[in-house]
This record gives C-alpha cells, sequence and structure tokens, in this order.
C-alpha cells in the first residue's frame, strides 16, 4: 500500500504522466485524515469542494488511532532531540505511513529530512512529476 501525500494527489488530478497513471493502477493508494483535510481546505469553490471529497472516496483512508498518536509523539521528540523541525502535519503523516507500514509517495522534502532520523519512514522514490 502506498499513502500518497497532497502534492501527489494534486499533481495527479491537474495533470497525470503515464508513471504516476501505472502507480495509482497497479497498487492501493491511501490517504490519512490529514491529506484529506488539506485537499478540501485547497477547494476554490463549494463545486470543487463536492468533487474532491467525490474523488477521495475513491481511495483508501487511513485513520489515526490512538497508537499513531503515541508513535507521532515519540518521533516528534526524536526529531526535536535531533534538532529536525518540520511541520506538524507532515510528522503526523510520517507517523499514519510507518504504523501502516506504507510507502510515503511525495515530493516534499520535509519527508526527506524525517527520513533521515526516522530509518523506519520509507520513501517511495519517484522522479518530480
Amino acid at each position: 500500500m502506498i499513502l500518497a501525500d497532497t502534492n501527489i494527489i494534486i499533481d495527479f488530478w491537474k495533470n497525470p504522466n503515464q508513471e504516476q497513471i501505472e502507480i495509482f493502477n497497479n497498487n492501493e493508494i491511501a490517504i490519512c485524515p490529514v491529506i484529506m483535510v488539506e485537499l478540501i481546505h485547497g477547494a476554490k469553490s463549494e463545486k470543487q469542494k463536492s468533487k474532491i471529497k467525490e474523488a477521495l472516496r475513491e481511495l483508501r483512508m487511513l485513520s489515526i488511532d490512538d497508537k499513531t498518536w503515541e508513535l507521532f509523539g515519540d518521533l516528534l521528540y526524536k526529531l526535536k532531540t535531533s534538532g529536525v523541525t518540520v511541520p506538524f502535519q507532515d510528522a503526523l503523516v510520517a507517523s499514519v505511513a510507518i504504523k501502516n507500514k506504507c510507502l510515503l509517495w511525495t515530493n516534499d522534502k520535509h519527508f526527506e529530512m524525517i527520513n533521515r532520523v526516522i530509518e523506519r519512514l520509507k520513501l517511495l522514490k519517484r522522479p518530480t512529476f
């Protein structure tokens, strides 16, 4: 399973290339509540918001349970003690990926920073689309 970050979903919706299409067609793609909220928040109109919600129903939603929150706290602590600062929501998405043993598909450099400290985070290495 692959957890697709917000930037990947947006890129795919705007202008998918063949490699993205193959990844979406050949893998189970998931999101989590943080990604859902970011995508809905980016809507420019009620109509677009409705289309986003409809499209997201096609993807698997990974929950954020108590164990994920605890892992998130541990991850933030380890990042802090390692001198690494990343956005709160990126650290939470990373925690969801780790908890669910997913590859995280992203173009966001913050996840590479997290991965240098938290090796359990597995990133899908793809060129920037």
